[in-house]
């Protein structure tokens, strides 16, 4: 689906870091589908054998029927003003860097198909998410369906990144940049490194456990990666 130039700016700033919040999170809730959230009490909660709840934010729901993605706060007073914050922090981001899928209540996507509208509906509400994690600073999220192929986005406040390794990171760029349109690698990598604190030099990256040599290549894309272990 077409982007605006912010929005995909946007998606490159906080690709990587937002997946490895996603693998982190499955690391720690491998029975994470039981869950159940109480937005009036603003509580997520997982229920399977490693129980945990967390304060959330709602971000909002994308549908194939209407083909649309709609954000929280464009139903007032639908849903209490404290899960709402991180989505109106979205807004705010896209009011003041002129990225329209951040201000429109209603987004619309494609889709001739219904399976094709869940999928699109899918990739819009990823790369909404990521937005919004860079506008909150609440990386951890998750989405799930809730009916007819409607899915429902939201992050989750309280959890820790652990320190990046070698291994860990290798899957994350390898993985991330298909997890979603990713146009400029180099800068996805470059803001990874700063938003995480990890040593980068344009084209060695330092973390725990060693090193990670990246190689883009003239359009500043992915093209192959090295890893060494410290000794």
């Amino acid at each position: 689906m077409t982007r605006s130039r912010g929005m995909q700016a946007l998606i490159d700033d906080g690709v990587f870091l937002a997946y490895e919040a996603q693998l982190a999170l499955a690391d720690r809730f491998e029975d994470h589908e039981q869950w159940n959230v109480d937005l009036a009490a603003g509580q997520f909660h997982f229920s399977g054998s490693d129980p945990a709840t967390f304060p959330v934010q709602f971000l909002g729901t994308a549908a194939p029927g209407p083909r649309s993605w709609l954000w929280g706060w464009a139903n007032p007073g639908q849903h209490p003003e404290q899960v709402l914050t991180a989505a109106a922090a979205t807004r705010a981001l896209g009011e003041r860097y002129d990225v329209p899928e951040l201000v429109q209540g209603e987004v619309p996507f494609d889709g001739a198909a219904d399976d094709d509208a869940v999928r699109t509906g899918y990739q819009l509400g990823w790369g909404l998410s990521i937005a919004a994690r860079l506008a909150s600073g609440t990386w951890f999220g998750y989405n799930a369906d809730v009916g007819g192929g409607t899915r429902v986005w939201l992050l989750l406040e309280g959890l820790l990144f652990d320190a990046p390794t070698v291994p860990r990171m290798l899957r994350v760029f390898g993985e991330g940049i298909r997890s979603i349109d990713v146009q400029d690698h180099r800068r996805a990598v470059a803001s990874w490194a700063s938003l995480r604190g990890a040593p980068w030099d344009g084209r060695t990256l330092t973390l725990s456990g060693g090193t990670i040599t990246i190689e883009f290549d003239e359009q500043g894309r992915l093209r192959d990666m090295q890893a060494t272990a410290s000794s």
